[in-house]
């Protein structure tokens, strides 16, 4: 069977876009990505004077199918359904902010709580980073940067739903310090394009030993992938879900570094990631040995998503 093809909808967010992608991916369908402009509560919630349908902004021939992930994204995705007649099979992830009927299948992280018939719950975000892709990646030489043990550490930064404080920097100082201590290993230290530079010279400052190797995002001698992939252990901040989710996904040892945040949300994604022994919070000490558990939402997710398409598992 020919590869169908597919709209993937975004909102110019990473962590969305990823995510849409890796489902993609996985499906193994044929993707045009289409940027759309972000609607403001204002307009998404004034229906009656937001007529998307005056536009020209998509055109056809359509897509067999609409994947799209992020709130301004779900009204877009809405009107290309109706402008099709329901002939376009439309995912979305995360949990939409219209109905769900709107939708042939709903993609949602169990801390969201979406409930209905076309649901697909998934622990957290979709990625295409599984224990055999790890494994794969492991297959081929490592960078000689990376030939030696090392944990990875990947720190995020500030959000509306957490802020990481001196305090915070100063315990993940002290941990990391102590099981460099214990462990004689080198720890790669990758900061995102969200960690600000404040946070990082702090960090820096007080991480001299030249055990603590830092990686920019930009870096051409250490990917983020490569990081993930070669560590014997893996060491993630909480404020990214994303983040966590690929992590997790590893099948390395996983650490959390837990931001305090007032997000219900948050703070569920992270109990459930412990309470299935996915992941731990990080303390002064850390095991490198080898999990026998490993996130992997997204094969579960393709399977149901590829029976409700009525196609062959293995030809689609």
């Amino acid at each position: 069977m020919s590869k169908k093809d597919c709209w993937i909808l975004s909102d110019n967010l990473i962590g969305h876009e990823k995510q849409s992608v890796s489902l993609a991916e996985k499906l193994n369908i044929n993707y045009k990505l289409i940027k759309i402009k972000k609607i403001n509560f204002i307009r998404r919630n004034l229906s009656n004077f937001f007529n998307l349908e005056k536009r020209n902004f998509f055109k056809s021939p359509y897509p067999k199918i609409i994947i799209s992930c992020g709130k301004s994204t779900a009204y877009y995705s809405k009107l290309i359904k109706q402008k099709t007649k329901n002939k376009i099979f439309s995912i979305f992830i995360q949990k939409p902010p219209i109905s769900l009927s709107n939708f042939d299948v709903v993609i949602s992280p169990k801390h969201d709580k979406c409930k209905g018939s076309n649901v697909i719950e998934t622990q957290g975000a979709l990625t295409k980073i599984n224990s055999k892709y790890i494994e794969n990646i492991n297959k081929k030489k490592a960078p000689s940067i990376l030939k030696e043990k090392f944990i990875g550490v990947l720190i995020g930064g500030d959000s509306r739903h957490h802020q990481i404080t001196n305090i915070i920097l100063d315990k993940i100082i002290k941990n990391l310090k102590s099981i460099e201590e214990q462990k004689k290993i080198r720890i790669f230290i990758l900061v995102s394009r969200r960690t600000s530079k404040e946070n990082y010279l702090y960090l820096k400052k007080n991480l001299i030993s030249k055990n603590f190797i830092f990686v920019l995002p930009k870096s051409k001698k250490v990917s983020y992938l490569n990081a993930i992939s070669f560590a014997k252990a893996i060491i993630v901040t909480s404020d990214s879900i994303s983040m966590v989710s690929e992590a997790c996904s590893t099948g390395k040892p996983t650490y959390i570094i837990d931001i305090p945040t007032k997000s219900k949300r948050f703070s569920l994604f992270i109990k459930n990631l412990i309470d299935l022994k996915l992941a731990y919070y990080l303390k002064d000490s850390i095991s490198l040995k080898r999990k026998k558990k490993a996130l992997n939402d997204i094969d579960k997710v393709v399977k149901k998503i590829k029976k409700r398409l009525k196609f062959d598992y293995e030809n689609l």
